[in-house]
C-alpha cells in the first residue's frame, strides 16, 4: 500500500547549432567591442582610438610627401591630443553635468585644426581624423551635439587659410561644405545608430532583470515544490498508515469506476481476500449482493441482468452508493458484502467521495463495519421484549381483574386486609405499565407502532394526568402548578395521555422535597398545541441530553441517586410525538432543573 511520487522529468533541451553558436560569439565579441568605444564605453575608452591614430600618423611626418609647414602646430595638436586624454583619466566626469565630456572631443577636433595647420593646411593628409572626434561628440544623446560636430568639421577647412593665404577662398568654402555635409551624414548615423543601441541595451538590461527573478521565482517554487511533494509524501505515508492500523474497520478506497486502489487489513480480515487479490484486479461490486444492488436503484431504473458486463453493473453500484453524497456529505447505510468464502456479512457502509485538486471527483472511499451481531443481538432483544412482554401482560391483567373483585366483592374485608390488596393492586398496576412500556417500546422499533387520532383539547388530558399523580405529588411535598388552556387537535388522547404521565411523573421524580413542577397547556398561533413540563429538579448533564430519549438510558445523576426507573418512558415520549407530528425540546440546568417542551401540529402527518 506504500507509495512514492515519482520525480518530474529533466527538460529536455535541443542540441546547440555549432555555426550559430560561433556567429553569436562574433557577434558578441563585436558587440562587447562597440560598447567599449561607443557610448557604453568608459571616458578613457572612447578617446582611445583618436590617440592611438594621432601617435600612428605621427610617424609619418618625415615621409616624402608629407609637408610639415609648422612644428609648433604640431606640437599644438599633440598638447592638445595628450590633455585629452590626461583629462579623461583624472577628471571625476561622472560627478560633472553631462555636457562636460563634450570638451574632450572639442580638443580633439581643435588638435585636427592643428595638425592639418602643421602638415600643409588643405592638402594635409591627416583630414580624415577629425572624424573620429566628430563620431564620439555625435554618439552621445543630445542632437545638439550633432550641430557642434558639423560646424567643428567644418572649421578645421577654414583654418587652413592661416597656412595657404592665397588659396582662392571660394574653393575654401566649396571644400569646409563638401566636409561639414559629410560629418553631418555621418553624425545623424551614428547618432540614430548609437541610440537605437542605447534603447536596445536598455530593453536587454530589463530583459536580464526580467531573467533574474525569474530564475529566483523558480528556484523559490522549486524549493516550494519539493517541500510541498515531500509533506504529501510523508501524509501519504502517514495516512497509509493509519489507514493499514485500523483493522477493525474495512477501509476500501476506489477509483471512479469502482476500482479498488486501497484494500486496509480489516478489510482482508473481513472479506477474507489477500490485498493482492484485490487491489487494481477487483471492484467493489464484487463484494455486494447484486439483487441487493437493484433493490437500492429504485423502480425507475431496470434491474440488470446476469448478461450485463462488469462495467455496467461497477457503474450501477457507483450509481446506488454516491447518489445520497453528491452534496459532498457522507452517506451511512446497511449492505450486504460477500465474502471470498460466498458468506454473508451485513456492514454499516460509509461512503464520501474523494475530490481530486481541479474540483473533479476522483474517487470512493468507502468503510465498512460488521454490524452482523449487533443485528443479531438487537433481533433477539426485540422477540425477548415482545415475549415477555406479552407472556407477563396477560397474568397481571388477569390479576388486576381478580383484585377488584376482592376489593369490589360482598364479603367484609377488614382494613388490614383492604390495605394488603391496595398494595398489591398498586404494584400490579406499576408492573403493567412497565409491561405496557416495554410492548409499546418493541412495537416502536419493529415499525408497528400507530395512534389513532380524533378531536381531542390536550388540557383536558393534562387536567386528567395531573388528577393521577395528585398524590403521588404530595407523598413527594411537591408542589403541582397547572396553567392549562384549551388547546384542540387531532390525536391519540390514550397516547397523548402517556406522554403527559411520563414527563410528570420524570419531573416529580427528579424534584426534592419543596419543589414544584409546572404544566402548562396552550393553543398555537397557527393551529395545534404547546405542552410544556418544567421542574426545579436536579437537572441533567449537557453532554446526556442528546441520549435521554434512547431506549434504557439513563442519567448518570439519576444513577447515583438511586432513582428507580427503566429508561423507557422518554423514548416512548418521543416516539409518541414523533407519531403526532411533533417535536420535542430539552432545556436542563444542573442544579436548577429541567423544561419538556412538546410542540404539537393541529393534524398528524398522515391525516393532513
Amino acid at each position: 500500500m506504500t507509495g512514492t511520487l515519482s520525480p518530474l522529468p529533466e527538460p529536455r533541451l535541443p542540441a546547440p547549432d555549432v555555426a550559430y553558436a560561433e556567429d553569436t560569439s562574433l557577434g558578441q565579441r563585436f558587440s562587447a567591442l562597440i560598447r567599449r568605444l561607443g557610448p557604453e564605453g568608459s571616458v578613457l575608452e572612447r578617446q582611445l582610438p583618436f590617440a592611438v591614430l594621432f601617435a600612428a600618423g605621427s610617424t609619418t611626418f618625415g615621409l616624402s610627401g608629407v609637408e610639415v609647414t609648422s612644428i609648433g602646430a604640431i606640437v599644438v595638436a599633440a598638447a592638445l591630443t595628450v590633455v585629452s586624454l590626461v583629462l579623461a583619466l583624472a577628471v571625476p566626469w561622472r560627478r560633472l553635468p553631462g555636457g562636460a565630456e563634450d570638451l574632450l572631443p572639442l580638443l580633439q577636433i581643435a588638435a585636427v585644426a592643428a595638425l592639418r595647420m602643421g602638415t600643409g593646411g588643405l592638402g594635409s593628409p591627416y583630414a580624415a581624423l577629425v572624424y573620429l572626434p566628430v563620431i564620439t561628440l555625435s554618439a552621445r544623446p543630445g542632437r545638439t551635439r550633432i550641430v557642434v560636430a558639423t560646424l567643428g568639421t567644418a572649421a578645421t577647412v577654414l583654418t587652413s587659410t592661416l597656412v595657404h593665404p592665397d588659396v582662392d577662398q571660394d574653393v575654401v568654402v566649396l571644400r569646409s561644405l563638401l566636409v561639414a555635409a559629410s560629418a553631418l551624414a555621418i553624425s545623424v548615423f551614428v547618432h540614430e545608430m548609437t541610440g537605437r543601441l542605447r534603447a536596445h541595451n536598455r530593453h536587454l538590461q530589463a530583459l536580464q532583470q526580467q531573467q533574474s527573478a525569474l530564475l529566483t521565482r523558480t528556484r523559490e517554487a522549486a524549493v516550494e515544490l519539493h517541500r510541498v511533494a515531500s509533506a504529501q509524501r510523508a501524509a501519504r505515508e502517514q495516512l497509509i498508515s493509519v489507514i493499514d492500523s485500523a483493522t477493525e474497520q474495512a477501509i476500501i478506497a476506489t477509483d471512479r469506476e469502482g476500482l479498488v486502489e486501497v484494500f486496509n487489513p480489516g478489510a482482508e480480515r473481513l472479506l477474507g481476500y489477500a490485498q493482492g487479490e484485490v487491489v487494481g484486479r477487483r471492484h467493489l461490486t464484487d463484494f455486494h449482493l447484486r439483487g441487493e444492488i437493484d433493490d437500492r436503484r429504485g423502480p425507475h431504473r431496470p434491474a440488470s441482468g446476469p448478461d450485463d458486463d462488469a462495467l455496467a453493473g461497477q457503474r450501477d453500484l457507483v450509481e446506488a452508493l454516491v447518489a445520497p453524497v453528491r452534496s459532498g456529505s457522507a452517506d451511512v447505510r446497511d449492505w450486504t458484502y460477500v465474502r471470498a468464502d460466498g458468506s454473508h456479512v451485513v456492514v454499516r457502509l460509509a461512503v464520501t467521495r474523494r475530490l481530486e485538486p481541479d474540483g473533479s471527483v476522483g474517487g470512493y472511499v468507502v468503510v465498512a463495519t460488521d454490524v452482523t451481531a449487533e443485528r443479531e443481538a438487537a433481533r433477539l432483544k426485540d422477540q425477548f421484549l415482545g415475549l415477555v412482554s406479552h407472556e407477563l401482560r396477560t397474568p397481571l391483567t388477569s390479576v388486576l381483574g381478580y383484585l377488584e373483585l376482592l376489593l369490589d366483592g360482598t364479603e367484609e374485608l377488614s382494613d388490614e386486609q383492604r390495605e394488603y390488596l391496595t398494595i398489591i393492586e398498586r404494584n400490579a398496576r406499576r408492573q403493567l405499565r412497565l409491561v405496557s412500556d416495554l410492548l409499546l417500546s418493541a412495537q416502536v422499533d419493529a415499525g408497528t407502532f400507530a395512534i389513532s387520532p380524533q378531536p381531542t383539547d390536550v388540557a383536558a388530558v393534562a387536567r386528567a394526568s395531573l388528577a393521577s399523580a395528585g398524590p403521588t405529588a404530595e407523598q413527594a411535598q411537591v408542589t403541582l402548578v397547572p396553567a392549562l388552556q384549551e388547546a384542540r387537535v387531532e390525536g391519540d388522547a390514550v397516547r397523548l395521555g402517556q406522554v403527559v404521565d411520563n414527563l410528570v411523573s420524570n419531573a416529580l421524580k427528579f424534584t426534592p422535597t419543596g419543589g414544584s413542577v409546572r404544566v402548562e397547556v396552550a393553543p398555537l398561533p397557527g393551529g395545534g398545541a404547546r405542552l410544556a413540563v418544567a421542574d426545579t429538579g436536579i437537572g441533567i448533564p449537557a453532554d446526556e441530553l442528546a441520549q435521554l430519549t434512547s431506549r434504557f438510558f439513563r442519567a448518570t445523576n439519576a444513577t447515583r441517586r438511586a432513582i428507580p426507573g427503566v429508561g423507557l418512558g422518554l423514548s416512548i415520549t418521543k416516539a409518541v410525538v414523533d407519531a403526532h407530528g411533533g417535536t420535542m425540546e430539552i432545556r436542563s440546568t444542573m442544579g436548577e432543573g429541567t423544561t419538556f417542551v412538546v410542540t404539537l401540529p393541529a393534524v398528524p402527518p398522515g391525516e393532513a
